[in-house]
């Protein structure tokens, strides 16, 4: 159709840029995205500083990468500066050419960059949502106000780099009606950080433990440390079958991580990660190993459990893969293509079984040999229509040797029973466990010996099972496997020490 059928209708700019701010950034997510700017720059430090500045607070990321042009900054500071639809560096980190403007609007009305490329003078611009608001034009400023120049002063002694400067911070203290509260805000703001570190650690934990291009970046005057949500350094972790797809363009492994009487106390509370060990569990989708989802089940329907908490599946695409996975704006959210539902969902329900058989053994793996669980549990799980109950296994060999010593009337022994299995506390247990990860069981082993008794009822049931044609090593994994025999290392001394003098 001919053009004059067509007439301009540009957006409001006051409107327009305020809609902007509500893209849902938090503080930690609006920095990351300057950091995938910085990365892309190939920076290799980092630094967020901040200062509460007597109730005018202000926030700086500075860099050491390439740094722009002037023609490349007033590029940058353009709304929508790229297409999602143009093609892209494989190293970019962006898509929409929106991250630096709507991470920064979502936390400030007062946004200046200052930049100097190798070979160029310092280049300065800034965006003042004040002063769109009013003159209602898309006018891009270009000489900050004269109490911003001192914090732009460290470009003066650099080579090349970038500093992103956030005032006006009437988002980061959630009262933006009412301003700064200077009697409590203060502490909320420096304690915001606290929770930025924690997050920075986690989505870039590549870049920065990575030994080829690693970045270091500081939060104050802390270095960020890299969080491994996969605990691969305990010996205990599992690392499932990877699986590749559309031409390795997508990997997948899953992990379960060691059970908790298989971690130290460190691994115990940094493996919890930034939201908690029950909320961590799920899938992490990276995309040049910046993570994206840190946790959760995507979109399928798949609950966190308690029990399957260890399970971890870690999910590595190209960026040229957004569009396919619907990443957003904050790169925060994902949904995986159709084509790969089936196989996630198939490899989320395999990855939760195996992380719920550790969870549940007491012995921190799997039990050997295939040895039954429903002959060797003291107890056993019994539905009754929609309830569940546990019953004392009448069959469980350990039982069953102390009843034929006591050989106790069947009508007390079935009394006895009784009073047991209706009295277990049920809810307090679970109460329990979950305030304090598995604090019924994994008791410091000086602080449970068994018994003489019990462990000559070990021995006895292990001659048993030799004289029944078992090996030693079968004979003590069998009973090793039992619930009463698996919870202290001296059972299997024993055995072992048995074995020897025979």
């Amino acid at each position: 159709m001919a053009d004059e059928n067509y007439e301009s209708c540009p957006p409001r700019a006051d409107a327009m840029i305020h809609s902007l701010r509500a893209f849902g950034y938090d503080l930690g997510m609006a920095i990351a995205d300057l950091i995938d700017n910085s990365i892309f720059a190939a920076s290799t430090n980092i630094w967020i500083n901040y200062a509460w500045n007597e109730g005018n607070p202000w926030i700086r990321i500075m860099d050491d990468g390439t740094g722009m042009t002037e023609e490349r900054l007033v590029e940058a500071m353009r709304l929508g500066s790229q297409s999602p639809l143009e093609d892209r560096d494989p190293k970019d980190l962006g898509r929409f050419g929106l991250g630096l403007k709507t991470a920064s609007f979502s936390q400030c009305k007062l946004l200046t960059v200052c930049t100097r490329h190798s070979g160029s003078d310092v280049s300065t611009r800034f965006w003042d949502l004040d002063h769109v608001r009013y003159s209602q034009e898309w006018q891009l400023g270009r000489i900050p106000p004269s109490d911003v120049l001192p914090l732009l002063d460290p470009i003066k002694s650099m080579k090349c780099g970038t500093i992103v400067l956030w005032q006006k911070l009437d988002r980061i203290i959630d009262r933006p009606e009412t301003g700064f509260d200077k009697n409590t805000s203060e502490t909320d703001f420096l304690e915001s950080f606290l929770q930025v570190k924690s997050y920075i650690e986690m989505v870039f934990h590549q870049y920065l433990h990575s030994r080829s291009g690693k970045i270091s970046v500081f939060i104050g005057t802390a270095r960020c440390d890299p969080w491994d949500p996969y605990l691969r350094t305990n010996d205990f972790t599992q690392e499932l079958s990877s699986e590749k797809y559309i031409d390795s363009k997508v990997s997948v492994i899953p992990y379960v991580l060691p059970h908790v009487s298989k971690r130290n106390e460190t691994e115990h509370v940094n493996g919890g990660g930034p939201k908690g060990w029950n909320a961590q569990q799920g899938f992490y989708l990276y995309r040049n190993q910046r993570m994206i989802v840190s946790g959760g089940y995507l979109d399928f329907d798949l609950k966190a459990e308690e029990h399957c908490k260890l399970a971890r599946i870690r999910i590595d695409i190209t960026n040229d893969m957004d569009h396919e996975w619907s990443i957003d704006v904050r790169k925060a959210v994902a949904s995986p293509p159709v084509y790969l539902r089936s196989e996630l969902l198939r490899i989320a329900k395999a990855t939760r079984q195996k992380a719920a058989e550790i969870y549940r053994a007491r012995s921190g793996k799997p039990r050997k040999n295939g040895i039954s669980r429903s002959t060797n549990d003291v107890w056993v799980k019994k539905r009754i229509g929609e309830k569940i109950t546990y019953i004392l296994n009448r069959e469980n060999p350990i039982l069953k040797k102390i009843v034929d010593e006591i050989k106790p009337k069947e009508s007390w022994l079935t009394k006895l029973f009784h009073v047991i299995e209706n009295t277990v506390p049920h809810r307090l247990i679970i109460m329990d466990g979950l305030e304090h990860e598995d604090c019924h069981v994994g008791l410091p082993e000086n602080l449970h010996p068994p018994p003489k008794g019990i462990l000559d009822l070990c021995i006895e049931l292990y001659r048993e099972y030799r004289a029944a044609g078992r090996t030693h090593e079968e004979a003590a994994d069998i009973l090793c496997s039992m619930d009463v025999f698996s919870n202290h290392p001296l059972y299997r001394a024993c055995l072992d020490d048995f074995a020897q003098q025979r």
